[in-house]
Parts: C-alpha cells; structure tokens; sequence
C-alpha cells in the first residue's frame, strides 16, 4: 500500500475509534470536503503533512502519536 493509502487507513480507523464523522472532521481541521474525498477514496498520490498534521490535532494527538501505528511500518508501505 502507499503511504497516501496508509494514512487513509489510519485516519479512518481513528474515525471509528472516536466515534467521530467525516463531517465533524471536516469543521474540526477546516479541510476541505474534496480534500478528504479525494484522501478516503485513495484518489491522491501524497498527503501534506501540514493536512496529517491538522488531523492528529483533530483527534487530540502528536504526530509521533499518529504515526505510532503498525500500518506505518516499512513492510506495509511500498516506495
């Protein structure tokens, strides 16, 4: 998986995990509604750290807390 998918996958397991929607995501980190359709639908080739950055602070978190997740190790992600 790419590391865009990787994320994708991270931010949506914290979703779950929070019990949070996409909406409130959304007005949480003043991202924009394409920029998270296109980020969920894997339709990006790389996200800006300055947006994974907006969404950890969304859920209370570091990005080293982000980051701290097995999907991050360097056999699931291709280069």
């Amino acid at each position: 998986m790419t590391l865009a998918e990787a994320v994708s996958k991270r931010v949506k397991n914290l979703l779950d995990l929070n019990e949070m929607s996409e909406y409130a995501l959304r007005k949480k980190t003043c991202l924009s509604e394409k920029t998270l359709t296109f980020m969920f639908k894997n339709k990006t080739k790389d996200v800006k750290l300055s947006t994974i950055r907006l969404i950890a602070e969304a859920f209370g978190m570091t990005l080293s807390e982000f980051f701290n997740d097995e999907i991050f190790n360097f056999n699931n992600i291709d280069y």
